[in-house]
């Protein structure tokens, strides 16, 4: 009878003291109560009862905890800074190595391979970032206007010829080169006029380490 008597007076006690510790943290509730519990354990009924009378009210005790765990010092914030992010690699037309070869093929590619060199170094000097529009445009438009320059002196020369001929057929100005000749000319000066825009390009990148664009 006197352990069950010990026992109604913990439960009664503990019970009290879960009303009280209720807003408490978990942690700290958790290790008040088991402290308690094991105050009380083992003992008689009058043992139990003088425990109980010297622990005091469950109330008190978690106005106790409650105030301690106020003003004890908050738990240090550990802040992990963030990895570095990997370098963002540039895209292949955004280097300066890829407008170095473009300007290379050109100009080179076009005497090893006639046609497909020079659309190969076209192909390549148009996609690089390093120049500006209008400077690409002038490097690969520069064989067309020499060219065409070239055919309108031949178109003119022929005319002139023509018009000359009055003292009879066939009469040519021996001042004057053929018009054949003039075209031929042409052709060899744009081609040869080639390497000059791609030495053009490469003059242009001096001192550029960004694209232009």
């Amino acid at each position: 009878m006197t352990e069950a008597e010990a026992q109604s007076l913990r439960e009664d006690y503990l019970g009290r003291l879960d009303t009280a510790i209720a807003d408490l943290p978990w942690r700290v509730a958790n290790e008040l109560r088991s402290g308690v519990a094991e105050e009380l354990d083992g003992l008689d009924a009058a043992e139990t009862r003088r425990r109980i009378a010297q622990l005091g009210d469950p109330a008190r005790i978690a106005a106790a905890a409650k105030e301690e765990t106020g003003s004890a010092p908050p738990a240090p914030v550990v802040v992990v800074s963030p990895a570095p992010a990997p370098p963002v690699k540039p895209a292949m037309v955004d280097t300066k190595w890829f407008a170095i070869v473009g300007a290379l093929v050109l100009g080179i590619g076009t005497f090893l391979f006639p046609v497909g060199g020079w659309v190969i170094g076209v192909a390549l000097v148009t996609s690089s970032r390093f120049w500006w529009r209008w400077e690409k445009a002038v490097a690969i438009l520069l064989p067309l206007a020499v060219g065409v320059v070239i055919g309108l002196v031949s178109l003119l020369g022929a005319l002139w010829q023509v018009g000359g001929s009055a003292s009879g057929p066939g009469a040519v100005n021996p001042l004057l080169p053929s018009g054949l000749a003039m075209w031929h000319s042409g052709i060899l000066l744009g081609f040869f006029t080639i390497p000059v825009g791609a030495a053009w390009l490469l003059w242009r990148l001096r001192g550029r380490d960004i694209p232009r664009r």
